[in-house]
């Protein structure tokens, strides 16, 4: 908690969705007092997938690999359910998606995300995913949460009905008041600072 006598604010929360939900848990393992809540969305942690190494040595310039274009197409291959989002409303989508993010991010390193280790999150965790997610299915959901670290505050939501995207489509407020309700309430971590 950050402030002085009243006005104390407590440490902020951090979510992370997909891919993103690695980063979010790689933070949570190495500044743990530096977050209250870890919120972990369609994380698509595996523990069974070792991502390799680049070679240490190549007679090959390493060259930057550029940007690579979005698509309409990439844009909108989270939308897995048929019947979750009519064409219209993903097209839409996709329209504004190229508009805003013209560039899909190109993932570096990924070898770092071996050293990912749930045993290592000690912050309060909400694992949440869509029961129909194909980038975080259930067995793997199950396999972080019953690995998280002890001593905190664990909680895992399975949204009925729901991809990888229910913040974007009909389930989004399910999963809002999930999400708000795990980060209002509960134990918070130990990470109060006073000044």
């Amino acid at each position: 908690k950050l402030g002085t006598g009243d006005d104390v604010f407590e440490n902020p929360a951090l979510l992370g969705w997909s891919q993103g939900a690695l980063i979010a848990q790689m933070v949570a393992q190495k500044t743990n007092n530096l977050i209250s809540k870890l919120v972990l969305y369609g994380s698509i942690y595996d523990p069974l997938i070792r991502y390799p190494r680049e070679p240490l040595y190549t007679t090959t310039p390493d060259t930057d690999e550029g940007t690579i274009s979005n698509t309409a197409n990439s844009a909108m291959e989270d939308f897995t359910i048929e019947g979750s989002i009519s064409l219209e409303t993903a097209s839409r989508f996709a329209e504004a998606a190229l508009i805003t993010d013209p560039h899909k991010a190109v993932w570096k390193h990924l070898y770092q995300f071996n050293n990912l280790d749930p045993a290592q999150v000690l912050s309060p965790t909400l694992v949440v995913a869509g029961d129909q997610d194909p980038y975080a299915p259930l067995r793997v959901q199950a396999e972080l949460f019953s690995n998280l670290g002890r001593g905190s505050d664990r909680t895992w939501s399975i949204l009925a009905d729901a991809d990888h995207a229910v913040h974007l489509l009909d389930g989004q407020q399910r999963f809002a008041k999930i999400v708000s309700s795990f980060v209002k309430n509960g134990k918070r971590s130990d990470n109060s600072y006073y000044f």
